[in-house]
């Protein structure tokens, strides 16, 4: 009788740490904190974490904040749930990692026509798939745009963007 409760507990025990491992190979994707910087020549886009070329005004730093790697990324900017604004293929990104997604000048004007109209919700959507290394499913994850007043102590005028997550596809 003590050998067999030993041999259950052996068996939970092997399938929390088979669990713990897997959990361990998902990627989660993610944004870096995103401020948007707007002057009189138009908008800047800043990632925080990122050093400060000028490539960078540009461009989302998309994040592999999981344990694993995400492979055959799509990103998918649109507007109106219908237009499509943008899409970028990446064909892996390893934990730890990021890629600098490049935004186009109708992602600027839509941001541009946000703050101009004193609104917070942009008609903007981003749509992430991609595949994980041990899971054979594809992901999918929408958020909705919105764009929130940062406030500073300096003269300039300074926007948050935050992604509300719409459904997990």
């Amino acid at each position: 009788m003590g050998t067999f409760i030993m041999a259950i507990l052996y068996f939970i025990s092997v399938m929390i740490q088979i669990r713990q491992i897997k959990i361990s190979f998902i990627p989660y994707l993610s944004f870096d904190q995103i401020i948007l910087e707007k002057n009189k020549r138009g908008i800047k886009v800043r990632n925080l974490t990122a050093s400060d070329h000028e490539y960078v005004n540009t461009a989302f730093k998309l994040l592999n904040l999981g344990g694993g790697s995400a492979k055959d990324i799509e990103v998918i900017l649109k507007l109106n749930d219908e237009e499509i604004l943008q899409r970028k293929r990446i064909n892996i990104l390893p934990n730890n990692q990021f890629y600098l997604i490049p935004i186009n000048q109708k992602v600027l004007s839509e941001f541009s026509d946000t703050i101009e109209n004193n609104g917070y919700e942009t008609n903007m959507t981003i749509e992430l798939k991609y595949n994980g290394q041990v899971s054979k499913k594809r992901s999918s994850n929408e958020y909705r745009i919105s764009i929130d007043s940062f406030v500073n102590l300096d003269d300039k005028e300074l926007y948050e963007l935050t992604f509300e997550r719409i459904g997990q596809l």
